[in-house]
């Protein structure tokens, strides 16, 4: 009998939905502001080093907000890296202050507000292994110095970053006023871009079709009789842990079948050709599937291991919360304490226990589903 939430096809490499990216040609990073600024950028890296707060003196130019853009950069046509460009928005922070507070007289004072504002302004990058800060000089003119209010951005292009990579970017002045702005984000793999024909090592990717062989799960792995590849079958039960289930190097196309019960949310696969520097691209199908879920909470024991404390089991993250409940000797359904002890998240494969909680014989732990039935 055919299991219908397994019924899925994947391609690693393509994807029906895929985003078309810019191509730069210059091989040089550059930098550029909206209208009304001015903006270079300094030859080379700097220190990544933010520096203590500082009070502002008066108005100053502060980033407000971090956006990203995935572009190519291409020396080559056919030899393209993935880059991010990043957009930072700028405003004025802090305010003139009184003559008497300035100690300067008020034509002194008239000046400096008539004066452009200048800032240095960090952008910090970091996706492993790369580590990287570029500093841009922006000039404001002092029509557009109004404290509390935005100026414009400034756009760097652009720090080059591996497919299915993870970056990190921080962003901040020269001294710092405020604390700095930060963004994180997942970059997409082979099968999100539509950089097949432009990035060498999307080029060599197998075709991965999930379905459904009775009570199995059939990957089928469709590439070339002479393509060889690896291929990781493996959980993932925290974002950074990872638990291999099966390796093996493989040659032309396959079939490998998986039985319905061991999937779980977090099973994942990784696969990658055998050629130098190739992507691996990584697709976990079973997150949301109602199916793998069950089997989580089939698979999920519940043990005591000592007055006190318990460990939940279990292969994956389980979406859950723990209460203490009361269950009378005849064993009969666990009843919520009264009044009842504050619920803790769920968490597998360590030890827990609720503090300041005398034990009783009668005493339980119970844990339950944290979603929606």
């Amino acid at each position: 009998m055919p299991v219908s939430w397994f019924l899925l096809s994947l391609a690693l490499g393509r994807n029906p939905v895929v985003v078309s990216l810019e191509r730069l040609m210059e091989p040089q990073d550059t930098a550029r502001c909206s209208l009304g600024l001015s903006c270079h950028l300094w030859d080379g890296d700097v220190l990544c080093l933010p520096g203590s707060l500082q009070s502002a003196p008066g108005p100053v130019l502060v980033p407000t907000r971090l956006q990203t853009e995935l572009v190519l950069r291409c020396p080559q046509k056919t030899d393209c890296a993935l880059c991010v460009r990043v957009v930072v928005h700028l405003a004025v922070h802090g305010h003139w202050a009184e003559p008497e507070e300035a100690g300067k007289s008020d034509s002194e004072l008239q000046e400096s507000r008539n004066a452009s504002l200048q800032a240095q302004v960090v952008l910090s990058f970091q996706a492993y292994p790369i580590a990287r800060c570029a500093l841009l000089e922006v000039q404001v003119p002092a029509d557009l110095v109004q404290p509390g209010q935005s100026v414009g951005s400034a756009v760097f292009d652009c720090f080059e970053a591996s497919l299915g990579a993870e970056v990190q970017i921080w962003s901040y002045t020269k001294p710092r006023y405020q604390k700095e702005l930060n963004l994180t984000q997942q970059l997409p793999d082979c099968r999100g871009l539509e950089v097949r024909d432009s990035i060498q090592s999307c080029w060599v990717l197998p075709w991965l079709n999930v379905s459904t062989d009775g009570d199995n799960v059939l990957l089928t792995l469709d590439v070339s009789e002479e393509q060889d590849f690896s291929f990781l079958l493996y959980l993932r039960p925290v974002p950074d842990a990872l638990k291999s289930l099966w390796y093996k190097n493989l040659t032309g196309p396959q079939n490998i079948t998986l039985n319905h019960t061991d999937l779980v949310p977090c099973l994942c696969i990784q696969v990658w050709s055998l050629e130098p520097d190739s992507e691996r691209v990584e697709f976990c199908p079973f997150r949301e599937d109602p199916g793998a879920h069950r089997n989580l909470w089939h698979i999920a024991r519940l043990r005591v291991l000592s007055p006190g404390v318990w460990q939940l089991d279990a292969p994956c993250c389980l979406p859950g919360k723990v209460t203490l409940c009361w269950q009378a000797p005849d064993q009969s359904p666990c009843q919520p304490l009264v009044p009842p002890v504050p619920q803790k998240n769920a968490t597998v494969n360590e030890p827990q226990d609720f503090q300041l909680v005398a034990g009783h014989p009668n005493l339980c732990v119970q844990v339950q589903s944290a979603e929606p039935a």
